[in-house]
């Protein structure tokens, strides 16, 4: 049963406009930006110091903001949702800030590269850019780089997984976790629920999600490239997850396949399914009492590294 809270929730991604061809991505993704901004800048969250560095690579300049609660803490590196054409540090502040005093410890968010200007895989090079600026100056941050977990929704829920494939390829051991928040990780068939809940069920609808497709991926081979559908990449020897998913989200299936598959291969992973609420809850968690145990949940992984 649908939550009467997440009605709310509904009603509120109706005032988001669809895409309009007459109208440009940047000028689209402003619009919907300063929509979540302003959601955002009503929340109160408190933590101990924020700071905004650049990272500076040959390809790009990778803006993080870093909310530390505590010094030489565990390290969350957190990827935005939005589909890979919305979002930024601002309209994930508020969640952040809340996951960093909630653990007591730190956590990066970082504003990745978006799509159409930036398609794929620049999203994945700064996801993984991040990671590694954290690791080779955790000092500099006052963090512990023994104790990292990366962690994201949606569209930053696939970097998050994706890039703990890349470390793995590459022998690089820096990820003790990675916590995946209803994700997207497969661009190549659909599922029941991507079928069942594609319409009427909040932002996430059937055109909406092949437009971010669109805008995301190069060509259609990229649909069956690991990098951007890691569900069909080698799921051994990852590092263990923690798999949030939506009863009433059309990613809610592969997200909980992933996991499975995961599973199957020898990695460890954690599937818990939030009933009663739609895609992007968690972004809602002042009105929604699932939305803050997520966040909570989300927070916990920082204590047993």
């Amino acid at each position: 049963m649908l939550d009467p809270m997440a009605a709310y929730v509904i009603k509120f991604f109706e005032n988001i406009p669809p895409p309009d061809p007459r109208v440009s991505v940047k000028e689209y993704r402003e619009k919907v930006n300063n929509i979540f901004r302003e959601a955002a800048s009503t929340l109160k969250e408190e933590v101990a110091n924020v700071e905004d560095k650049t990272i500076k690579t040959k390809d790009s300049e990778i803006k993080i903001r870093i909310y530390q609660q505590r010094p030489w803490s565990p390290v969350m590196i957190y990827f935005h949702g939005g589909g890979f054409v919305f979002g930024d540090l601002e309209t994930y502040d508020s969640i952040c800030k809340r996951i960093a005093r909630i653990s007591n410890a730190t956590v990066v968010s970082v504003d990745y590269r978006l799509a159409p200007e930036y398609k794929f895989p620049c999203a994945v090079k700064d996801a993984y850019n991040a990671l590694k600026f954290v690791v080779e100056n955790a000092d500099d941050i006052r963090v512990d780089a023994d104790k990292i977990v990366v962690a994201g929704d949606s569209a930053g829920g696939n970097l998050a997984a994706v890039v703990s494939i890349l470390c793995r390829d590459n022998g690089e051991r820096w990820i003790k976790k990675q916590v995946l928040i209803y994700p997207v990780v497969n661009f190549l068939a659909p599922t029941p629920s991507l079928i069942y809940f594609r319409d009427g069920y909040g932002l996430l609808s059937s055109q909406l999600m092949e437009w971010f497709t669109k805008q995301y991926l190069r060509n259609d081979n990229d649909r069956s490239n690991p990098l951007a559908s890691p569900i069909i990449a080698k799921l051994n020897d990852l590092p263990p997850a923690l798999i949030i998913t939506a009863e009433y989200d059309p990613l809610r299936d592969e997200g909980e396949m992933y996991g499975i598959l995961m599973r199957k291969y020898g990695s460890e992973a954690s599937i818990v399914r939030y009933n009663g609420v739609v895609h992007g809850f968690v972004n809602f968690y002042p009105i929604l009492r699932a939305g803050k145990e997520a966040i909570s949940q989300v927070a916990a992984s920082l204590f047993d590294l």
